[in-house]
């Protein structure tokens, strides 16, 4: 599938802006991630400029589509793809320095 095919699935997917309900056919399509026989876009309002991830699955009964929006720029989103991924002890680690802080907030308000 080229360019111009993915951004014309994936405009029939999302048709309208979901913040100011604008047409997507005057947007920005990205295609950031080919994988198979799913593609990952990045679509930019031409209206009001908010963005959103779409990830179309083409399947043999059709195609499958999601959507969120999101403030991420497209490198953004490229970048934090090749991240490691939060681990259950990253989480552990940071609950336990936060439960030495104390109070969290009061700590907060106190700084500023």
């Amino acid at each position: 599938m080229d360019q111009s095919q993915r951004g014309q699935f994936s405009l029939r997917l999302v048709q309208k802006c979901p913040v100011c309900n604008h047409d997507y056919s005057s947007g920005k399509i990205q295609i950031l991630d080919e994988e198979g026989n799913s593609f990952l876009a990045y679509l930019t309002c031409a209206n009001c400029n908010s963005s959103i991830l779409v990830r179309v699955l083409t399947l043999p009964q059709g195609l499958i589509g999601n959507a969120i929006l999101t403030d991420l720029t497209a490198d953004e989103v490229m970048t934090f793809s090749t991240e490691r991924q939060i681990a259950s002890d990253d989480v552990l680690v940071i609950h336990d320095f936060l439960s030495r802080q104390g109070d969290l907030m009061q700590n907060f308000k106190n700084y500023h």
